[in-house]
This record gives C-alpha cells, sequence and structure tokens, in this order.
C-alpha cells in the first residue's frame, strides 16, 4: 500500500514537471517562432522599401540626366549662337544668315570591328529624312569626337585619328585654315595651314565651321609640334577628345538658312517710308 502511495506521488510529481517544461518549451518555441516571423516580416520590409528606395533614385537620376542633357544642348546652341552673332557684327554689311544647328542626342551601339577602336555604331533615330552619304559632326563636352556618315541608313561613327575623320579647323586667335586629319606616320595632325602668319606649340584648335559639318568654335585640341613643307605648315596635335564615350551629341548644321540682305532691309524699309507706310515691324531679325 505504501509502494503504490509513492507510485502515485512519483507519477504526480513527474506529470507536473513534464507540463511544466512542454510549457516553457512550447513558450520558447512560440517566442522563437514570433522571431523568425518578426525578422521575416521587417526583411520583406526593408526589401520592398529598397526597392522603392532603388526605382525612386533610378527616376531621379533619369529626371536629372535628362535635365543634364537639356542644360548641354542648350549650352552647345547658345555657343553657336554666340560665335554666329559676333560674326555678323563683324559682316553687317554682308547677307546674315541666320540658322542655327540642330543638335540630337544619340547613343553607341557597338565598334564597328572590334579591333579598330576608332570606328563605332550609333544610334539612328530621326523623324528627318537624309540622303545616303550625309556627313554629321560628332561632339560630347562641347570637345570635337569625330564625324559620323549615314550609310545604308546606319550611322557609322569615325573618330578622331580614323583616316576617314576630316574636317575644317582654325589655329590660334589669328585663325590659320587647316584640314583636321589622321596620318598613319605622325597621328592626329591640321594638315595643309597656311605658311603665315606662323602658328606656334600650345595654340588652340578649333573648328572653322566652313565645311558644312561643325558650327565654328568647337574645341579640338592643342599644337603639340610644327613641320614645315613646301608651301605650308602642319602642326601634330593632342586631340582634346580621345576617349570612346557612350553618348555623343550629333551636329546637323546644314539647315537652310533665313538669309536678308541689310542692305536690301534698308533700301526697302526707305521705299516703304517714301510710301507713308508703317515700318516700324520691318528689322533685321536678331
Amino acid at each position: 500500500m505504501k509502494k503504490v502511495f509513492l507510485w502515485t506521488i512519483f507519477l504526480f510529481i513527474a506529470l507536473f514537471i513534464s507540463m511544466k517544461i512542454s510549457t516553457e518549451v512550447q513558450n520558447r518555441i512560440l517566442s522563437l517562432s514570433d522571431s523568425v516571423k518578426i525578422g521575416i516580416l521587417n526583411f520583406n520590409s526593408n526589401i520592398l522599401k529598397a526597392i522603392q528606395r532603388h526605382f525612386h533614385q533610378a527616376e531621379q537620376i533619369k529626371q536629372l540626366s535628362d535635365s543634364l542633357r537639356d542644360k548641354q544642348q542648350v549650352e552647345y546652341l547658345l555657343e553657336a549662337l554666340k560665335i554666329e552673332y559676333n560674326d555678323l557684327l563683324d559682316s553687317i554689311h554682308s547677307p546674315l544668315r541666320l540658322n542655327m544647328p540642330e543638335l540630337t542626342f544619340v547613343r553607341m551601339i557597338s565598334f564597328v570591328r572590334m579591333n579598330d577602336y576608332k570606328k563605332i555604331w550609333l544610334e539612328y533615330k530621326t523623324n528627318k529624312t537624309y540622303q545616303n552619304g550625309t556627313i554629321f559632326g560628332l561632339i560630347n563636352d562641347n570637345k570635337v569626337a569625330g564625324i559620323a556618315v549615314l550609310q545604308n541608313r546606319r550611322l557609322e561613327g569615325f573618330l578622331n585619328g580614323d583616316e576617314k575623320c576630316n574636317y575644317s579647323v582654325v589655329v590660334g586667335d589669328r585663325k590659320s585654315q587647316g584640314i583636321a586629319k589622321y596620318d598613319i606616320n605622325k597621328g592626329f595632325i591640321v594638315d595643309y595651314i597656311p605658311l603665315y602668319p606662323k602658328i606656334e606649340v600650345g595654340e588652340i584648335v578649333r573648328t572653322s565651321g566652313d565645311d558644312n559639318i561643325f558650327y565654328p568654335g568647337i574645341l579640338v585640341g592643342i599644337v603639340e609640334s610644327i613641320e614645315l613643307r613646301q608651301g605650308y605648315q602642319i602642326a601634330k596635335v593632342k586631340p582634346a577628345l580621345d576617349e570612346v564615350t557612350r553618348f555623343y551629341w550629333l551636329v546637323d548644321v546644314n539647315i537652310s538658312p533665313f538669309v536678308v540682305s541689310a542692305e536690301s532691309n534698308a533700301t526697302e524699309s526707305q521705299e516703304m517710308s517714301e510710301e507713308g507706310l508703317d515700318t516700324s515691324n520691318l528689322a533685321i531679325p536678331h
């Protein structure tokens, strides 16, 4: 009888302890489960916030890139307009050619050949119709990168240092005319510069705008050395832009300008005044 009583007490104590331990284990398991769930929820929330932040930053980057691109376009147009304006002031009695270049943002697609880093394919999207063989200027950061030629509805870029990249330039403040080109022995040069005035090392080379490829005044490079030939000078030039970039500005200066002669305009104004007509709206465009 005594043994039965002791076994009963033992079983009761064991059951009590087992229930106590089971409750504590269950509480610990539930606590761990809650921690895992909270961790997963926080992780999901952080991932969602990171994704939202990424897309928000991507949208901000896109807006800033578009803003920068528009700013660059305005900057280039203003530079071209300033040069055009100064030229007009210098030749006010000449016919006034009031035209602005058209600038298009283009993207490099690939190299034409992997072992030639001076020829590139460019993305070509435009609503205008151009003839096969049309030549455009290529600039980046208001520096000459090269030229682009439309061939079979594909736009191929020839960068400075390619044998097909030739355009008209001026050297120094005295604006000695020359042709920027590639020479297999000398590299990037300005050829056929008149003997006088003598050019000097360190002078700046800029586009002349006389070839209908670029507008005037775009930076090309700096004269590194000079060689005299029979009847002309050759300048070896360090290009201002000598690297391949992902994006370029395509320059189209072949836009039909509005041409008006200052002299004929003044004559027409005088005739209209003599006829008693209002000439207040008749003026040279600016």
